[in-house]
Order: C-alpha cells, then structure tokens, then sequence
C-alpha cells in the first residue's frame, strides 16, 4: 500500500500554484449589501433608526480580519484550521475516490471518499463555489445519490 500524500502542513509550505476557487470568512457581497441598505435607510426614510445597526454591523464586517476557510487548485485543495492559522490540511486530487455535495438549507457539506477507505466531510461555508470547483477538477468522481 502507498504512502498517503495528503496531510497536515504549514501554510508557508503549500506548493506554489494557481488558485481556481477560494473562500473567506469575509464576503463581499454581503458587505456591499449592508452599506447598500444602510445609505437607503439614511437617505429614504424618517425614521433613520434601523441606521445603527447597519452601520455597526457594516463596519465590523469591513474591518475584521479576512481568513482563508478554503482554496482550490488544479491538482490539490487546502483546508484550513481555524485555531491553528499556520497550519493547513493539504488533500490531492489523485486521493479522492469520489465526492458528494448535499445541499442543506442552513448547512450545506460536501462528503470526500479518499482511496484508502477514509472518508471526511467538509461543511464550513459551502456553496456553489465549491461545487462547481469539484464539478470543473473531478466531474466524473461525484457521487448521485438516488432519490426514493
């Protein structure tokens, strides 16, 4: 049997590549939709307010420290801790058997069956990113669950 190749690393020590797909505890759009509906309040109604809370949430959400969650790359994703910030656990491709998406209303996961028999999900923040990530790097290893 093989060594497997996945498995913890320094995030100084990722092999250098493209990124194809990454995600962030900071969104963007969510920023953008926040300072949006706080220049609505402030310019369009009386009651000025619901002003407060969206500012006080829109400042947080601008100034907080962004954090990697997740990053995709041709050969390779990472995971990263999130108690551990220099570490990361690095998965190749070639390792993964098959993989699933479920799409949960709150909660969506994605279930990773590896070639040595051990399989792990991820569900931090997943979403279409990541889904069409694993459809575009491995569509013909993703596992379709039948319906009953």
């Amino acid at each position: 049997m093989t060594e497997r190749k996945s498995h913890t690393v320094k995030v100084s020590n990722l092999p250098e590549s493209r990124v194809l797909c990454s995600i962030s505890n900071k969104h963007m759009a969510l920023i953008i939709l926040v300072w949006a509906l706080f220049l609505l309040v402030i310019f369009s109604f009386e009651n000025k307010f619901l002003a407060i809370p969206l500012g006080i949430y829109g400042l947080i959400m601008t100034f907080k420290e962004e954090r990697m969650i997740f990053s995709g790359h041709k050969d390779y994703f990472v995971i990263y801790h999130e108690i551990n910030r220099d570490e990361c656990d690095i998965y190749y491709l070639s390792e993964i058997k098959r993989w699933h998406f479920q799409q949960r209303l709150y909660n969506p996961e994605v279930l990773f069956f590896l070639q040595d028999g051990e399989t792990f999900f991820f569900c931090k923040c997943v979403g279409s990113e990541i889904y069409s990530y694993l459809r575009r790097v491995m569509p013909n290893k993703e596992v379709q669950l039948k319906r009953r």
